[in-house]
């Protein structure tokens, strides 16, 4: 029987990206629940569901983002309580982090290109990473992060110069997991949707840095979508 996930995306710019491919690579059937949609309605049951994907999203989660973001609350609780695989990306991950009791504030300057990560001696145990060198491509694209202390009872797998916590887990729930970076969206037509929709938040030198950036994209972005691959089809093997 074909696994299924349910995906929620949660502004229109911040999409699945590699995840679609990889999904109808390996057969895994997706349910993708666009959030900014009028008529979006997130499943009040995840029964028919094998695990669940929130996808980063527009709006931080200091500034608030009314009801429907609170509904996303709700179901990751209701996923974690049924002990439900769980993958999220961006504030995907930042929703992870805050339930566990850790604090999400604005990061400045903000987090964007491209950069090294580095596996941590857990992140090179943890089945998420199966297959992968101890230094990954990370392609960032984000204004808040998690701040430290980590709570104790999650596991940090990955980090960079930029962040500490580029990737994290459960402490004894594999395959519930946080990705702080935006692999899934590194190919160079993905990229260039966050240069055109984003700029209203970077600043002047930020701006500045866009033409190197897609520069980035089109030589690096390929590597950092396959090393996203190699993540998902280990998620997908984990449920």
């Amino acid at each position: 029987m074909s696994k299924r996930l349910l995906i929620i995306q949660q502004a229109a710019n911040k999409i699945p990206g590699n995840i679609l491919e990889t999904a109808a690579r390996h057969k895994v059937k997706l349910r993708i629940i666009k959030l900014w949609h009028q008529n979006a309605v997130i499943p009040s049951s995840l029964k028919k569901y094998d695990g669940l994907v929130v996808l980063d999203s527009a709006v931080s989660p200091a500034t608030g983002g009314g009801v429907r973001k609170n509904c996303v609350k709700e179901v990751i609780t209701k996923s974690f309580a049924e002990d439900r695989p769980y993958l999220g990306i961006g504030h995907g991950s930042h929703l992870l982090a805050a339930s566990q009791g850790a604090v999400i504030c604005d990061n400045s300057p903000h987090d964007i290109g491209f950069i090294t990560g580095y596996l941590t001696h857990k992140g090179r145990e943890h089945p998420i990473f199966h297959n992968l060198p101890d230094k990954i491509l990370l392609f960032k694209w984000h204004r808040q992060i998690v701040m430290p202390p980590m709570p104790a009872d999650i596991d940090i797998l990955a980090a960079s110069v930029s962040c500490q916590f580029e990737a994290f887990s459960i402490v004894g729930r594999s395959h519930i997991v946080g990705l702080q970076f935006l692999n899934n969206a590194a190919a160079l037509r993905d990229v260039k949707k966050y240069v055109i929709r984003d700029k209203k938040w970077l600043s002047p030198r930020e701006e500045e840095a866009l033409p190197a950036i897609l520069d980035e994209a089109a030589r690096l972005g390929n590597i950092a979508a396959n090393h996203f691959a190699i993540i998902f089809t280990n998620f997908i093997n984990m449920i």
